[in-house]
């Protein structure tokens, strides 16, 4: 419901609208009155007012003067004229001013109903329209962020824009940057304790560096920075007050003593270590991208380490020549030694390979990547060589490679899936084996009386003397002593069981002769199988 003040010097006029006219009609809940424009102007101070009919012609301040206060306090109240037919052109000219309507003395009550609805319904249309605007800029100020991030992306990776488009980007986004503003550039990369923590947690520890080196820098330095696509916070510092000359020499040496200073700060109160790459002064937008492929590479060169480091750029950073792993690639290769199961012999060539990694004049991020690259592959190759995809053995230890920042956290991630692989291998070997024997056996136990080594590995699809090994090893006993321990139960079973001659006994577990038949018997019992039988009557 919506408020209404009624002005005129004619008391009555005010004083019969009020009463005669029906406002619940045109949802106004309350009429107030004034009898002048100043009276008005205080009620207008003091309620809130959203619609104001007045007349034109009154002593002290006229109803033009009152709606031109209105417009000059900037009220959003909605103005209506009142005029007598002398006035008629005045009140025309008024409307070009802001004035909603004129309405004619003497009123007439169907043409004001029918004013104050419209009037009434450009109020609620203003309203909504108002209401959707305000929705839009709290959603634009929740996505600034981002916004700023998304930008801030595009123009290291080299994205150009129009100088108008960028102009209204940054005024929209509110950054205090202009083109050809002298700014410095900081990359900083969190270092192996924090990347040991997860995607969530590494996030959790950027948004909490990039507060320390906020707080740091902003009484000296305008401020903008993104997190990029390798995940290092990239920042963007153009010095207050210091736009060349001395002042700019003087902001580069005040930016090196604080970036030690949020180095320190960062392991003393994150307890990580973070790597900091400062540049030369750079002109925005044109030297950005150029500035951030060269700290990319600086960093590159310097693989990860606890406490991280601290990297100055000059203008053109000089050529360092790289240095091959050779060891990586050299026989045994790390690949042979999985597919050997050799698993000591692989954390021996690992630690060598450390060692000889620690020893490069240049440590770089592409030597790490190299090595992750040539173990994932031989972790791959022995998974499939066993049919089975990586992921099924480790489940995630396989994909956390992005994180690692240092030879150490390579290692300990190679040794912990090496763990893992040996003893899926170890388990499989186990029952693949378990499951042989007991083949084996079956096979002896079905083909008693002409069974041989020969003929259980080809059974099996084995070579004898390996089979005859494995046998042994598993079952603590060789083959030949199991045939014979079998073929003496049977006798026994036979002699007892049934009224078999001792020939026919024999021929059933496969001696051709009776006699060795009887001699074998007694060797192992100490009796011969007549004797057996008659000490059992």
């Amino acid at each position: 419901m919506f408020q209404i003040l009624l002005v005129d010097d004619e008391t009555y006029v005010v004083d019969d609208l009020e009463i005669a006219f029906h406002w619940e009609s045109c949802s106004i809940s309350k009429v107030f009155k004034a009898y002048s424009g100043k009276e008005a102007l205080h009620i207008i101070q003091t309620e809130r007012i959203d619609i104001v009919i007045t007349d034109i012609s009154m002593p002290g301040m006229n109803g033009l003067e009152l709606i031109q206060s209105i417009r000059d306090a900037q009220l959003k109240i909605k103005c209506i004229l009142l005029t007598g037919y002398a006035e008629f052109d005045y009140a025309k000219e008024a409307i070009h001013q802001g004035v909603v309507e004129y309405l004619i003395k003497p009123l007439d009550h169907a043409r004001l109903h029918a004013c104050l609805k419209s009037t009434v319904q450009s109020i609620v249309d203003e309203m909504e329209q108002a209401a959707s605007y305000d929705h839009a800029m709290r959603a634009f100020k929740e996505h600034v962020p981002h916004l700023k991030d998304k930008l801030l992306n595009e123009l290291i990776e080299g994205y150009r824009f129009s100088d108008e488009e960028l102009q209204y980007k940054l005024q929209s986004y509110g950054l205090d940057f202009e083109l050809n503003d002298t700014l410095f550039m900081l990359m900083i990369r969190l270092e192996e304790r924090f990347s040991r923590l997860g995607n969530s947690n590494m996030n959790l520890f950027q948004f909490a560096v990039a507060n320390i080196v906020t707080e740091m820098l902003n009484e000296s330095f305008t401020l903008w920075h993104c997190s990029d696509a390798n995940n290092h916070l990239v920042f963007l510092l153009k010095p207050i007050g210091a736009a060349s000359g001395p002042e700019l020499t003087q902001a580069g040496k005040l930016l090196s003593s604080l970036i030690e200073l949020i180095h320190r700060n960062v392991h003393d109160y994150l307890k990580g270590g973070i790597s900091i790459v400062s540049t030369y002064p750079g002109l925005f937008t044109g030297d950005i991208s150029e500035m951030y492929d060269q700290s990319i590479l600086a960093l590159r060169k310097q693989a990860g380490k606890e406490h991280g480091h601290l990297l100055q750029l000059a203008e053109r950073p000089e050529t360092v020549k790289i240095r091959p792993l050779s060891m990586l690639y050299a026989p045994p290769t790390f690949m042979h030694l999985l597919e050997t199961s050799q698993w000591e012999e692989f954390s021996k060539r690992l630690l060598k390979l450390r060692t000889v990694f620690n020893k490069l004049p240049e440590q770089t991020e592409e030597h790490l990547e190299e090595v992750k690259s040539v173990l994932l592959s031989s972790f791959h190759y022995v998974a499939h060589k066993n049919h089975v995809m990586l992921s099924e053995w480790s489940g995630q230890q396989s994909v956390r490679l992005s994180d690692m920042r240092s030879f150490a956290q390579i290692q300990e991630w190679a040794e912990a899936l090496i763990s893992l692989i040996r003893d899926k291998l170890e388990k499989d070997v186990d029952l693949h084996q378990q499951s042989l024997i007991q083949a084996i056996k079956s096979y002896i136990d079905s083909n008693l009386a002409m069974v041989s080594l020969q003929a259980i590995a080809d059974h099996v699809s084995l070579h004898p003397v390996y089979v005859s090994k494995l046998f042994r090893k598993l079952c603590d006993i060789s083959i030949s002593d199991y045939l014979l321990k079998l073929k003496m139960e049977h006798a026994l079973a036979y002699l007892r069981d049934t009224g078999d001659k001792v020939y026919e006994i024999s021929e059933k577990l496969g001696y051709s002769n009776s006699q060795y038949f009887i001699k074998v018997f007694k060797d192992y019992y100490g009796m011969t199988p007549q004797e057996f039988r008659e000490k059992r009557q």
